[in-house]
């Protein structure tokens, strides 16, 4: 016999409505299963959403598409960055860091021949990609849907790409072969700023790394995208990058300017793990804050540090490495 205000755990699903003057409250209850619970249990929301980013971050569809993006190799556990040798189309005079020959001479600048062999090193910074974010328990609680999870995913992965090209310009800024060229930010609509931005990009090509824009990657700030978007709509062209005639990365964070990246010269080089994926997903469970931290990290060194031999003497005897500038940054003021 049940005694008077005594609890009874429901064993069907049934409603119970209360109506007032500002409407009705609706209270569905039903027995706690996994089956019922799935849509607003936050272990299984962290769950898929990390093993579905592990499943595309480590995968080869993600490869394909981050070396159409930039050149870019997946280096073994381990290893060095590979550096290119590639041989220069043109001659070009550079400055360095005073040295002095067997004559005592001083000399500061040399002519790099049609035909000397660059090679390329990392920067002396690598970049550890690292972004972290929590899910709290009460934000889920109202249930979530398979739409929602994939707005979710395409928002971090298109954060952590641009943030990431953002540090990557961060550290070209300041690389020993990256020459810095200033010019007057362009103003009007998009289509007059756009045909301006493609004019200042083609008169700054470095000749000796390339001959067209199509020969470079160009890495601007993400402010210009909606201009250049716009811009391509007006041409009738599908995107950026057939407007410009190369390939385009956008970068968020501090405003660097543009760089022009030489394809054949500048790479970047993926560390991979010791199970041979690039990317590591962590999803740690926070009880203190009701809460579950999920960390997506990974490591990459630019290759793009040039370094030529240039002749201290008349002879060529005398040699010296020297830094050559191959990326090309412009600063719009």
């Amino acid at each position: 016999m049940r005694l008077p205000n005594q609890y009874v755990k429901p064993t069907t699903h049934y409603s119970t409505i209360f109506d007032d003057q500002n409407g009705s409250i609706r209270f569905n209850t039903a027995d706690v299963r996994a089956e019922n619970e799935a849509a607003t249990d936050v272990s299984v929301y962290v769950e898929v959403l990390t093993d579905g980013l592990d499943e595309y971050l480590n995968s080869d569809k993600w490869r394909e598409e981050a070396a159409e993006r930039t050149p870019c190799e997946f280096r073994p556990a381990g290893s060095d960055a590979t550096g290119q040798q590639i041989t220069t189309t043109a001659d070009r005079s550079v400055t360095f860091d005073p040295r002095k020959n067997w004559d005592n001479q001083t000399i500061s600048k040399g002519v790099v021949l049609a035909g000397s062999v660059i090679f390329t090193e990392p920067t002396d910074k690598a970049l550890v990609i690292s972004h972290r974010f929590t899910i709290l328990d009460h934000t889920l609680l109202a249930g979530f849907t398979e739409g929602s999870m994939n707005q979710t995913a395409e928002k971090l992965l298109r954060d952590i790409e641009f943030l990431a090209a953002g540090k990557i310009a961060g550290i070209l800024a300041t690389a020993p072969s990256t020459e810095s060229v200033s010019t007057t930010k362009p103003t009007g609509k998009p289509v007059e700023i756009a045909e301006d931005l493609i004019d200042i990009l083609t008169m700054n090509i470095n000749q000796t790394v390339g001959t067209s824009l199509g020969d470079f990657v160009v890495l601007l700030p993400v402010s210009l995208v909606a201009v250049l978007e716009r811009a391509a709509q007006r041409a009738g062209v599908p995107d950026i990058e057939s407007l410009i005639g190369a390939s385009v990365q956008p970068y968020a964070g501090t405003d660097y300017g543009l760089f022009l990246l030489p394809k054949m010269f500048t790479s970047l080089s993926y560390r991979e793990g010791r199970n041979g994926d690039v990317w590591k997903i962590e999803a740690t469970r926070n009880g203190a804050h009701q809460c579950w931290d999920i960390e997506i990290m990974a490591v990459v060194d630019i290759v793009a540090n040039g370094k030529v031999r240039v002749k201290l003497t008349a002879d060529g005897l005398q040699t010296e490495a020297v830094a050559f500038p191959m990326i090309t940054r412009i600063t719009l003021s």
